[in-house]
């Protein structure tokens, strides 16, 4: 790597870490490019040169806290225990994460869903990003299916999206500001019912 390069990442993790800080510390609305412009020592310009609004270094921040997230469930998947166990661990994981900062979540969930909206699903990050716990639990259900611990005759791919709508509504669901509960036990016990069932 160019000394040219290896700048280029350096003050793109300051500015990162400088927002990072003051998006906690301010909220994301009440932070002006220039507050973190000057806190991170560098000129607008430069800023812009790295992300072309303050929305977009909101993107950023959660593909970064993505990539951390998605490296770490990789021990959670290959743990030795039942598919439901698997699952389980998986999305609680997630939630135990999100609920570190709940706010910051919040954000992060918002803008991703509006820039969804209105760019579409553009550039193969996009889709990967997309798609990344989708192919992660449908991988882990075909697994089962091998193993005999589901059943052979399920549909995997509704499984899943079943699996992704649950996490999902819970996840919008516990960001409403008058919910007051762990995210992570409330998504531990929907999937208990999912894999017991709800027949008499």
């Amino acid at each position: 790597m160019s000394l040219r390069e290896k700048k280029k990442i350096e003050t793109k993790n300051k500015i990162f870490e400088v927002a990072g800080r003051l998006f906690k510390e301010k909220g994301f609305e009440s932070t002006s490019i220039d507050e973190i412009t000057e806190e991170a020592g560098i000129g607008k310009s430069t800023f812009f040169n790295y992300f072309p609004t303050k929305e977009a270094l909101l993107l950023f921040f959660g593909e970064q806290r993505d990539e951390l997230i998605y490296s770490l469930i990789e021990n959670e998947t290959a743990r030795s225990c039942s598919t439901k166990d698997k699952i389980k661990n998986l999305l609680a994981f997630l939630a135990e994460n999100y609920e570190k900062d709940k706010e910051l979540t919040k954000l992060l969930v918002l803008e991703y869903i509006k820039h969804i909206r209105f760019t579409g699903l553009k550039s193969d990050e996009d889709k990967k990003r997309r798609y990344r716990l989708i192919k992660i639990l449908s991988d882990l259900l075909e697994e089962g299916v091998k193993e005999g611990d589901v059943r052979s005759t399920i549909n995997v791919k509704k499984a899943t999206e079943t699996l992704i709508a649950i996490y999902l509504f819970s996840l919008m669901a516990w960001l409403k500001p008058e919910s007051d509960y762990s995210f992570s036990r409330d998504i531990s016990e929907k999937i208990d019912m999912v894999f017991e069932g709800i027949g008499g």
